[in-house]
C-alpha cells in the first residue's frame, strides 16, 4: 500500500468516528428534553391544588374538584380527568399533554396481594397437614 491510500483509509476512520460523536451528541440531548417535558406535567394524583390551578382552564374549584375525585377513586389514565365536573372533552383536549398519572405505588400493589396470598397460604398448609397426618 502507498502512503497515499493509508491517508485515504485513515481519514475514512475519522469520519465515522466523527458521525458516531454527533450521534451520541444528539441523543445525549434528546434525553434531557424529554425528561424536562415529563417534569414539566402536572402528576393528578399527587398534584396540590395550588399545582392543579396553573393548568389552563383550571381554577380552584377545578382543582378542588380534581382532588375531591382522586380521593374516591386515583386516576389510572389522564383520560379520567373528563369524569371531573366541570371538565369536558374540550378542556380535556386542551389538558392531556401537560397532566400525567403515575403508576401506581409499589406500597399500593403490596397492600393487595396479603389479601390475594391469603387464601393462598391457606391452601398451602392444607397438603403439608395431611402429610403429617400421614406420616
Amino acid at each position: 500500500m502507498m502512503r497515499s491510500d493509508v491517508r485515504k483509509v485513515c481519514s475514512g476512520g475519522r469520519a465515522w468516528r466523527t458521525a458516531l460523536a454527533v450521534l451520541l451528541v444528539v441523543a445525549a440531548l434528546a434525553v434531557p428534553r424529554a425528561e424536562a417535558e415529563d417534569a414539566a406535567r402536572v402528576e393528578l394524583n399527587s398534584a396540590s391544588a395550588e399545582e392543579l390551578a396553573t393548568l389552563p382552564g383550571v381554577g380552584p374549584a377545578k382543582a378542588q374538584a380534581i382532588i375531591a375525585y382522586r380521593e374516591t377513586s386515583p386516576f389510572k389514565s389522564a383520560e379520567e380527568l373528563v369524569e371531573v365536573k366541570g371538565i369536558g372533552e374540550k378542556l380535556f383536549a386542551q389538558l392531556k399533554d401537560k397532566v400525567t398519572v403515575a403508576a401506581p405505588a409499589a406500597g399500593g400493589a403490596r397492600a393487595a396481594a396479603p389479601a390475594r396470598s391469603e387464601p393462598a397460604a391457606a391452601d398451602a398448609k392444607a397438603p403439608r397437614t395431611a402429610a403429617a397426618g400421614a406420616r
